[in-house]
């Protein structure tokens, strides 16, 4: 890769707002209805298998590696999935732009959008229960709350083109035309910053996990990896289709893109060791967002069709599938210095680090309580997301009332990345200063011990 450092210099001069991309003439087929719905298809597909290098085949739409999971959801500009992947929102920039659930099992839309007003928007999840939408059109970044529907402004961003979230309570956005910078938002104050002023409109931005963002730069069609602490661009890949966007990394060396504008819906993997661009899949119709899912396949929306398309095996190797969960590495690492008075609760917590070279979305999750003087509390597994809290139910097991089983914790964790993880525990008055109760965190047959330091019963430190 060639490094290319730009300073945060003055922009150039604005211009006027265009059209971003030309539309393609697309040929319509019909459709089978998914879940009652209709809608028409992009160009029939050729046999799955057309050859993209020597060991990767292209998967063609639609095929068994390719098949729509939802239809007749509009012009889908952007998707993303719930934590249990069951349920999909889908952003529809047709009219004012609405926000819409779809049920991933059938496809069926709910016959009322979530919320309405969005513009032209790049939707994004910190939980289960909260949306942020980048709103291209009228240049801000909204929060919405999917149950209610209320929409909130966070800030606002001229022509926000690309969102990615941190889980730590920051927002990184791409803007494109007159702006050209990568901002870093607050999603709690709004407080933007800038991170760096590129050479061209950016498209699409998608976080690694390591303090850099790639982004596109469809001026002069170069993919950049942004370093996040200093503003630093690296030229990852050049002469790139003016129409790439939709970016998702795969946590194990490539970048998915989609390219909008070539007529015969083309999904791209682009190598991150060497800059290499080769054919993933076709036949997507017109796409405009990629989203990994936990198991490694991707989807796509297609704005063509009013399709939401499901990839698998994109690297041969069956899907791309996470490890097994005997397979998944992590590390634990329980908080220090925790402290509980007796009769009071305890809030033990462990940092959980994916070390392997796969990413991991779903793992189980095994308490163990220490001795006896303590008790569950809620016994539920608590992780915050975005300034959201990220609830997972856990359940007695096999017999023994201080053992617990917390099902399918939602980590959606890349190589490198990490989450914590806290849970609360009552603690019985018979317990006495310096006693040391504990709970034994299990994740992916990694073990690790949070114990806490009884105080005073009226709070003070205890000399131990």
């Amino acid at each position: 890769m060639h490094a290319m450092a730009f300073s945060r210099a003055a922009r150039g001069g604005v211009r006027g707002r265009r059209a971003r991309w030309v539309a393609a003439a697309l040929a319509a087929a019909t459709l089978t209805p998914l879940g009652g719905m209709s809608a028409t298809a992009a160009p029939a597909a050729p046999p799955d298998g057309e050859a993209a290098s020597a060991s990767v085949p292209v998967r063609t739409c639609p095929s068994a590696s390719c098949r729509r999971i939802a239809t007749g959801t509009g012009e889908p500009g952007s998707v993303a999935e719930d934590s249990t992947g069951k349920t999909l929102y889908v952003f529809d920039r047709s009219g004012s732009g609405s926000l819409w659930k779809v049920d991933t099992a059938t496809g069926t839309k709910d016959p009322n959008p979530i919320a309405t007003g969005l513009g032209h928007s790049d939707v994004v999840l910190a939980d289960d229960h909260t949306a942020y939408l980048a709103d291209y059109n009228d240049d801000h970044l909204w929060r919405v709350n999917l149950a209610t529907g209320e929409k909130t402004k966070v800030a606002d961003l001229l022509n926000p083109d690309g969102l990615a979230l941190d889980g730590q309570g920051y927002a990184y956005v791409a803007t494109a035309q007159a702006n050209k910078t990568v901002y870093k938002v607050n999603l709690t104050t709004g407080k933007k910053e800038e991170v760096v002023v590129a050479p061209g409109s950016l498209s699409g931005l998608a976080l690694d996990g390591r303090g850099g963002a790639y982004t596109f730069d469809f001026d002069n069609k170069v993919m950049y990896r942004v370093d996040l602490r200093t503003g630093d661009l690296t030229t990852v890949a050049k002469n790139l289709p003016a129409g790439t966007n939709g970016l998702a990394l795969d946590g194990v060396g490539n970048l998915y893109a989609a390219d909008y504008d070539n007529g015969i819906g083309i999904l791209n993997r682009i190598r991150l060791s060497d800059g290499a661009v080769e054919r993933a899949a076709t036949g997507l119709g017109r796409p405009s967002d990629v989203r990994l899912r936990g198991d490694g396949s991707v989807l796509v929306s297609d704005r063509a069709s009013g399709t939401i398309w499901h990839v698998t095996n994109l690297r041969g190797d069956g899907g791309g599938q996470p490890p097994p969960p005997g397979e998944a590495k992590v590390e634990l690492h329980p908080v220090a210095y925790i402290t509980a008075v007796p009769g009071n609760s305890a809030v033990p917590r462990v940092n959980v680090t994916n070390t392997g070279a796969k990413r991991i979305g779903n793992q189980d999750v095994r308490l163990k309580l220490g001795p006896e003087g303590v008790k569950w509390g809620f016994n539920v597994v608590y992780q915050d997301r975005d300034g959201r809290t990220v609830e997972t139910t856990c359940r007695v097991v096999d017999g023994d009332p201080g053992t617990s089983l917390c099902k399918d914790v939602p980590l959606n964790l890349d190589p490198g990345q990490s989450v914590e993880l806290r849970t609360e525990v009552g603690t019985s008055k018979a317990l006495k200063p310096c006693d040391m109760p504990s709970i034994t965190w299990t994740i992916a047959g990694t073990s690790a011990k949070s114990d806490w330091v009884m105080k005073n019963e009226d709070g003070s430190p205890s000399r131990c």
